[in-house]
C-alpha cells in the first residue's frame, strides 16, 4: 500500500481531535513521525484532495458534526475496487478453480497427487497413501498448502470463492500483497496441519475454507481492537459464519454434503485468524507497526 501525505505538522502539536474527527467519519488514515514532524496521512491519492478539504475546514472550525457529514466518504469500496489491485486473490481464486477441476475431470486427475496433504503412490487396482512425515523427510513441504486449492463439488467451490472474492480483497487492499500473501500461508498451512490432527485417518481433504475462517477471524477481532473502515463486514456476515461453524460440528452439515466437513481446518483457520490480528493490535499498540 502506498500512502500519501495531506498535512505536516510540528511535533508538538496535539492531534488527537483531527483524529477523532476522521475515525468519526471512518476516513482511513495514519499520523507518523516523518523527518522531526506529524504527517497526516491517507492510503489512496484520491482521498488527499478531499481529506485536505475536510483538514482545512477543521482548522477553521467550520467542520460539520460528524452524524451530519454527507454520505458516503470518498473511500473505494469493495465493489469499486479493480480485481487487478487485488492480484493474489485472483489468483487464489484461480488455483482454486483449478484444483476444483483437477478433482472433477478425467484429464487433470494426474494432478491430484502433487495437491494432496498426503502423498499418493499408484500401486496395482489403485492408490496407496504414505505417510505425511515421509513427505516431509523428502521436503515436500508445499504439502502443507496445496490442499486449500482442492475443491470437491459445485458449491464447494463457489461458496470458497465468493467470500474469497469479498473478504480476501479487503484484507488483501489493507494491508497490501506481501503481507496477504504470508497471511494466506500461515492460514492455509496452520488449518491443514489442523485438520490432519484432527482426523483420526488418512484422508482426501481440501479446500479454501480454512484461509475463509482465518479471514473471520482477522477480520472480527482487528474491527473490535483496531477497526478499519475497508474491513467494516456486516456483523451480521460474522455471526452467520460462527454459526455456520457451530453447525459444521453438530454434525447436521454432514448428512446433506457428502465427504463431511473438515471441522479441524475451520476452527484452526480461524483460530490463527485471530492470533494475527491480536498480534498485530499488540504490536501496533506497541509501536513495531505505524498501521
Amino acid at each position: 500500500m502506498s500512502w500519501n501525505n495531506v498535512s505536516v505538522f510540528p511535533l508538538s502539536d496535539d492531534l488527537s481531535a483531527l483524529e477523532n474527527e476522521l475515525r468519526a467519519r471512518a476516513v482511513p488514515h495514519r499520523i507518523v513521525e516523518v523527518r522531526g514532524q506529524q504527517a497526516l496521512q491517507v492510503p489512496d491519492a484520491r482521498l488527499v484532495e478531499p481529506v485536505a478539504q475536510l483538514l482545512a475546514q477543521w482548522q477553521q472550525g467550520e467542520l460539520a458534526p460528524a452524524d451530519q457529514a454527507a454520505k458516503p466518504t470518498p473511500w473505494p469500496r469493495p465493489k469499486a475496487l479493480s480485481p487487478w489491485r487485488t492480484p493474489v486473490t485472483l489468483l487464489l481464486i484461480a488455483l482454486s478453480v483449478f484444483g476444483f477441476a483437477v478433482v472433477e475431470t478425467q484429464v487433470l486427475r494426474q494432478w491430484l497427487g502433487y495437491l494432496t496433504f498426503f502423498p499418493i503412490e499408484a500401486v496395482a487396482g489403485g492408490y496407496r497413501w504414505q505417510p505425511f512425515s515421509e513427505a516431509m523427510a523428502n521436503g515436500q513441504y508445499w504439502r502443507l498448502v496445496t490442499p486449500a486449492f482442492l475443491h470437491f463439488g459445485i458449491f464447494h467451490i463457489v461458496f470458497n470463492s465468493l467470500w474469497m472474492w469479498d473478504l480476501g480483497r479487503r484484507l488483501e487492499f489493507v494491508v497490501g500483497t506481501l503481507n496477504y500473501t504470508l497471511f494466506f500461508l500461515a492460514a492455509a498451512s496452520v488449518s491443514n496441519l489442523a485438520q490432519y490432527f484432527w482426523s483420526d485417518e488418512v484422508s482426501l481433504f481440501g479446500g479454501m475454507s480454512g484461509v475463509v475462517y482465518a479471514l473471520v477471524g482477522y477480520i472480527w477481532i482487528r474491527q473490535w481492537l483496531n477497526p478499519n473502515p475497508m474491513l467494516a463486514v456486516p456483523r451480521g456476515i460474522i455471526i452467520f459464519m460462527l454459526a455456520w461453524l457451530v453447525l459444521c460440528f453438530s454434525g447436521v452439515i454432514d448428512y446433506f454434503l457428502a465427504g463431511g466437513i473438515a471441522n479441524g481446518a475451520h476452527l484452526g483457520g480461524l483460530l490463527v485468524g485471530m492470533f494475527i490480528a491480536g498480534a498485530f493490535s499488540l504490536a501496533k499498540r506497541a509501536g513495531f507497526v505505524r498501521h
